[in-house]
């Protein structure tokens, strides 16, 4: 980390003394910045020194948040339509960046609450006519998306007669550290007491499955898109949340949209 600290501390240095530096609160390294700029801060986040703050956090049905907005001009209340607890932040950065373009707190919880994903497979929620909800945020994946997404999923069942489904598949890109990031994602999902853990693929995914099989999780390693997607139709229930993830080149957005199409009830346990 010290080697990418510093990089990414570079950026803020090059900042112009008339520039704007927006740095997020909760990170302690992003806020060890602060004193590389040259410029003017702004911070974001939910500790009570941040600038733009969230208070009184609620993830509610569906893995959506609600808060409110704190700023030194007043508060407003935001109602977040995007999934995950991990979307405060990503609004926090946004409602700072929002408040130093001239917009007041009302006008940036507006557009806050009414703001949607831009992009495919990041958390695009569907829900089938069985009653099957398919969450497909296989767009991308690193440790703490993954763990983010988990979370969310977790969060979607938790109170509620329904089943949470995750079905994974590898994080590239991890060097050696890749098999003790998958190995954590396993024992996390564990720790979320998930209904049922699906791995889609090679080494890594049996990396996930066997930590959290060892951790006390129903986990099952698949070796491909095709045998997932039976197994899914064969078990799946009306009420059930399915998280399907994985990294870019893993393509699992194409099992999410299979599983969009409910199978022949005659054919689904063949």
């Amino acid at each position: 980390m010290p080697d990418g600290t510093c990089w990414l501390g570079e950026i803020v240095e090059a900042l112009h003394t008339d520039g704007l530096a927006v740095l997020n609160a909760d990170d302690a390294l992003v806020c060890g910045m602060a004193h590389r700029a040259g410029s003017r801060i702004v911070t974001y986040g939910l500790d009570q020194e941040a600038t733009v703050r969230a208070v009184a956090v609620v993830l509610g049905e569906h893995g959506k948040a609600s808060y409110t907005l704190r700023t030194p001009e007043g508060d407003a209340r935001v109602d977040l339509q995007l999934v995950g607890q991990v979307q405060v932040h990503n609004s926090l950065a946004a409602a700072a960046v929002a408040r130093e373009a001239g917009l007041d707190v009302d006008r940036i919880a507006e557009l806050l609450s009414a703001a949607t994903t831009q992009s495919r497979w990041r958390m695009e929620t569907q829900t089938r006519a069985d009653g099957v909800t398919i969450v497909n945020d296989a767009y991308n994946a690193n440790p703490h998306s993954m763990r983010s997404s988990l979370d969310a999923l977790a969060t979607m069942t938790r109170g509620r007669n329904q089943r949470a489904i995750a079905v994974l598949g590898r994080m590239n890109e991890l060097g050696d550290d890749a098999r003790t990031a998958h190995e954590d994602i396993g024992r996390h999902a564990a720790e979320l007491d998930l209904d049922q853990l699906i791995v889609v693929g090679g080494d890594e995914a049996g990396w996930v499955q066997k930590a959290a099989s060892a951790a006390g999780a129903t986990a099952v390693h698949v070796p491909d898109q095709e045998t997932a997607l039976h197994l899914l139709h064969s078990t799946l229930q009306p009420g059930d949340v399915v998280l399907v993830k994985a990294s870019r080149g893993v393509q699992l957005q194409q099992l999410a949209d299979a599983l969009l199409l409910q199978p022949d009830p005659e054919t689904a346990g063949a």
